[in-house]
């Protein structure tokens, strides 16, 4: 019950700051190579360095996380479709993010604001989430069975 309570604290906390600070990964990127503007781009590294911060007190702590760093894992995925399903995926998201006007993390602020606009974006999302889940399992496991 702690580990909740704490993760919507937490969760509570997150949305704020993001609300506030207007922060969006994307952007941030965009912004940066289209207008030489590195405003955006400050809250992504802050971001990092908070991450990065986080996860050196959470193992201080004792903490451990199964499976983490992906980096340190001895069994990485060895098969190029995977790799190359993965690279394409997050390409996608990046160029739809960018031509709808911000990224999913900055779509869902705006949405729990009241934007209704926002609310098509996230019902979009959530379906393309569910397609691509589908359609990953699906195309990994037919990969798997003609390369074995």
């Amino acid at each position: 019950m702690t580990a909740a309570i704490a993760t919507l604290i937490l969760g509570f906390v997150v949305g704020y700051l993001g609300q506030r600070s207007r922060l969006c990964f994307i952007s941030g990127y965009r912004d940066y190579f289209l207008m030489h503007d590195t405003t955006l781009l400050k809250g992504v590294g802050g971001t990092f360095i908070g991450v990065l911060a986080g996860y050196i007190l959470f193992g201080f702590f004792g903490g451990s996380v199964p499976a983490f760093p992906l980096f340190l894992q001895p069994s990485l995925p060895t098969s190029a479709s995977v790799w190359l399903i993965t690279i394409v995926s997050g390409l996608g998201v990046g160029i739809v993010g960018a031509l709808s006007g911000g990224c999913p993390y900055r779509m869902h602020v705006l949405a729990t604001e009241g934007k209704k606009t926002y609310w098509v974006y996230l019902l979009g999302f959530y379906a393309g989430l569910i397609f691509y889940n589908v359609a990953t399992v699906y195309l990994v496991d037919m990969l798997k069975s003609v390369l074995n």
